[in-house]
């Protein structure tokens, strides 16, 4: 089918909502009389609704004129330019007659533009037709359709009728985005006038564009890579390319070997910011309940006859009850169980009643109130750090630090056994032994192997994964760490890292899930700086990741007067179809609208994807979920073309999918479960899925006032 028939607003025109017709005076507008009323009162038909105005002079109902708005207040007022127009009359005759009202030059520019207006019904200035017709005039030959229903559309839409606007709307239509950039980038790479500097920041921005899921690709070749270091029956020659891996993406430290791994990973557990964050700037929540711990730790040791001791111990821990985070009930019921002990004499027997008591309901609530898998983990280390900086020879504070890591692996719901049980396994044999300062660095390197060596296990959740691999990586500077292993990864000649990396990328395409898909998105957003003029009027903008944006850099260059015409034009070009889109998204009356075309490419393959989003915003000015139109424009591998208008109202989803294929209703029969129950889960209701051929969707089309359209390419994605 010709793709050119469909419309990316074609969601829009099936919706029952009307967009309401407001005039300002000097517009002209083409009518119909629907009805007379007295005072020379009219009901005047534009396009699908019905207006109230009063005519200058007498006309007859059912005749077709072209008026001109003479006033809005108190009435419409309506001055008869041309007219009437007989059914019988030809277009030609009407346009000649309108011209001639008008004093409108005769080309046929200016018959293109009155023709397109009359079609789409667009109330317009004779100041804006002789604008647009000025612009027609520019517009590239082959390109004088797109042109008219460009301007149609800004007319539409109150835009301003400049060579900017038309410019970036008419170069949203020309070739697809992916074939922008792929221009753009040889122009880039031949450009003899552009510093070595400044070709390398662009280059490597365009890079960065061609791996949007560089990040989820990065996180497995991270586990597989941590996976093979630290399993010690893996080949050496395989262990040795991962180090080299993960030291050339810098998430280990150049000096690391195989031989003195275990020391360097003892260093990042105990050595690194996050650590030290935990550790050290913990809240005071957090800094109390370990000092609970220690006091109860005292306490055990400290012998029930010795009165003077065990009271002041118990001062102790009722003064650091007080700055826990614990629930209100509980911090009573271990107050409680404290009081207990003070109010009677103290016995080996009741001081460990105590004790158990205190220890258990203590450890649960903490258990509870900190729950997540980074918490858990950051507890983890917390407690390794502490123990790798206690003396050895202070036995109690190292026991107290024991047992409160054996309790908060016991006692833990966020982490999957078989963590917790590589981290028992460590721990018993440093339990059952004299401590010396020898045997506790052994501890501290083996159960920082363990902790880390779970962070390439595949059997365990994303979220598990993350947490363990914080280890490794600062939290904010994750996603440009495992972009650069991806980077290190395809850049390498060695067979072993090339099959990892192939894994990884087949697991990550294989499971392509909706968190995987939102961070491409992301990051195709960013790296393009799409959002550029927004974060820069915004609070305290981050103007270093601002200027490692696409955007900007060649808003940069185009200020540089002696670049070559083929990089200058293909530079402009980007940006005028990167306005295009913004220009195009906003308030359009009733809704609000967001058009997005970003170029993806997934393993191999070059995607120009197309949404739009019709919806409206909340009171605070965030989108609402509840209530929302997307039109979803793809060109699939299998599929063909397809589009799929979903429809949402009240978080209830319809989903309507135009294909020529006749058998897809039965192939996607399987699938609509697995739709229904990820839906449910992120709070929506599927209500049912209509199949229909493209012939329904092309008489839809041609009922809307056209827009521009795109032509897309896709890859065929499960989500």
């Amino acid at each position: 089918m010709n793709l050119s028939s469909l419309s990316i607003s074609s969601a829009g025109a099936a919706s029952t909502e009307t967009k309401p017709l407001t005039l300002r005076e000097g517009q002209m507008i083409h009518g119909k009389i629907a009805q007379l009323f007295p005072g020379q009162m009219a009901q005047v038909q534009v396009g699908n609704q019905r207006l109230y105005a009063k005519l200058e002079v007498p006309m007859q109902a059912g005749d077709q004129y072209f008026f001109k708005v003479n006033g809005t207040e108190p009435e419409l007022q309506l001055q008869v330019i041309s007219g009437p127009m007989r059914s019988g009359e030809g277009q030609s005759a009407q346009l000649s007659q309108l011209m001639e009202s008008l004093d409108l030059p005769k080309t046929q520019e200016m018959k293109d533009m009155l023709t397109a207006i009359i079609r789409q019904k667009i109330p317009v200035t004779k100041e804006n037709l002789l604008e647009a017709v000025t612009l027609l005039q520019s517009a590239p030959r082959g390109m004088k359709a797109i042109a008219v229903e460009t301007l149609g559309k800004m007319a539409e839409s109150r835009l301003p009728i400049t060579p900017s606007v038309f410019r970036s709307l008419l170069q949203a239509q020309s070739g697809t985005i992916s074939q922008q950039l792929t221009t753009l980038q040889t122009a880039i790479q031949k450009e003899p006038n552009l510093s070595p500097a400044l070709r390398e920041q662009l280059v490597t921005t365009m890079q960065a564009l061609s791996t949007p899921a560089g990040q989820a690709v990065g996180r497995e070749l991270l586990g597989s890579a941590l996976s093979q270091l630290l399993d010690p029956q893996t080949d050496r020659t395989e262990r040795f390319a991962a180090l080299q891996l993960l030291k050339s993406a810098d998430i280990l430290p150049a000096r690391t070997s195989l031989a003195n791994l275990p020391q360097v990973l003892a260093e990042l557990v105990t050595n690194t910011a996050d650590a030290k964050t935990a550790a050290n700037a913990a809240s005071s929540q957090t800094a109390a309940a370990n000092a609970i711990l220690t006091q109860l730790s005292q306490l055990t040791q400290a012998a029930a006859a010795n009165q003077q001791t065990v009271s002041a111990i118990m001062q102790n821990i009722t003064r650091q009850l007080a700055n826990t985070s614990l629930p209100e009930s509980v911090k009573h019921t271990l107050q409680t169980v404290l009081n207990q002990l003070t109010q009677q004499p103290v016995t080996e027997a009741a001081k460990a009643a105590v004790i158990e008591q205190f220890s258990r309901v203590f450890t649960e609530a903490g258990a509870a109130a900190a729950p997540s898998a980074l918490a858990s983990v950051q507890n983890i280390q917390t407690a390794i750090s502490r123990l790798s900086q206690t003396p050895a020879a202070d036995l109690q504070r190292i026991e107290a630090i024991e047992q409160h890591l054996a309790r908060h692996l016991q006692n833990n719901s966020a982490l999957p056994e078989p963590v917790k049980q590589a981290l028992q396994n460590s721990m018993s044999p440093f339990t059952q032994q004299p401590l010396t300062e020898t045997a506790k660095t052994a501890a501290v390197e083996q159960l920082s192997h363990a902790l880390l060596q779970q962070a390439g296990r595949q059997d365990v959740s994303r979220e598990v994964q993350q947490a363990l691999q914080s280890l490794f990586i600062p939290s904010d500077k994750s996603e440009e760490a495992m972009r650069s292993l991806y980077r290190a990864a395809e850049s390498s000649a060695n067979n072993h890292i090339r099959q990892i990396l192939r894994a990884a990328e087949t697991q990550v395409s294989q499971t392509m899930n909706g968190p995987v898909m939102k961070e491409a998105i992301q990051h195709i957003v960013s790296t393009l700086g799409l959002n550029y003029e927004a974060v820069l009027n915004g609070k305290d903008p981050d103007l270093s990741n601002i200027a490692h944006t696409l955007k900007p850099q060649l808003l940069a260059i185009l200020q540089d007067p002696s670049l070559s015409p083929p990089l200058r034009d293909a530079a402009e070009t980007m940006v005028l179809r990167m306005n295009g889109t913004v220009i195009q998204s906003g308030d359009t009356g009733l809704q609000h609208q967001l058009i997005m075309q970003l170029p993806l490419e997934m393993f191999g393959k070059k995607i120009d994807a197309t949404l739009q989003w019709n919806g409206r915003m909340k009171e605070n000015g965030q989108i609402d979920p509840s209530f929302a139109r997307i039109l979803f424009y793809l060109e699939l591998e299998s599929l063909s073309t397809t589009l799929v208008d979903m429809h949402v109202q009240n978080k209830v989803v319809n989903l309507t999918i135009f294909n020529g294929i006749s058998s897809l209703k039965t192939t996607g029969m399987p699938f609509q479960v697995q739709l229904k129950e990820g839906l449910e889960k992120a709070g929506y209701k599927l209500s049912g899925i209509s199949f229909k051929p493209f012939t329904e969707q092309q008489q839809i089309s041609e009922k809307a006032a056209s827009s521009p359209h795109f032509d897309e390419g896709g890859v065929d994605y499960r989500i």
